[in-house]
């Protein structure tokens, strides 16, 4: 089974999120801060994370760019979410800081989970 943690801030975003990747399999860990998710990634070394870019204690693409900068963790995809990317330079931002993928909100659970498939597909497998 692929363990995904979502740490975003909206606790009805993190509610539909987790139903989502529960209907399909996925074990997901939430978080609700920058500073609770980068410990639960340190400690639980996800398979993917699902990253909002606007949390209450720090940016989310500054988190990415924490992440893939450490060894440990750099290797562990990142998709970061977002209702504010209305512009290319805030998606190049995104990537550029590392990220696997960039997701506008409002989005299609159809399409994040296909997003997902193909992001874990390609590079990790399942946690034991």
């Amino acid at each position: 089974m692929y363990r995904i943690v979502v740490v975003e801030d909206d606790s009805v975003m993190r509610r539909v999120l987790q139903q989502t990747l529960a209907a399909e399999g996925y074990e997901c860990l939430l978080a609700f801060d920058a500073a609770s998710g980068c410990a639960t990634i340190a400690r639980e070394k996800p398979d993917l994370v699902l990253l909002d870019v606007h949390l209450p204690d720090e940016n989310g693409i500054e988190v990415c760019r924490k992440l893939k900068a450490d060894e440990k963790l750099r290797h562990i995809p990142v998709v970061i979410l977002t209702g504010e990317a209305f512009t290319v330079d805030n998606r190049i931002d995104g990537l550029e800081a590392g990220a696997d993928d960039y997701i506008i909100k409002p989005f299609s659970s159809k399409e994040l989970l296909s997003r997902i498939k193909g992001i874990l597909k390609a590079g990790t497998r399942p946690s034991f």
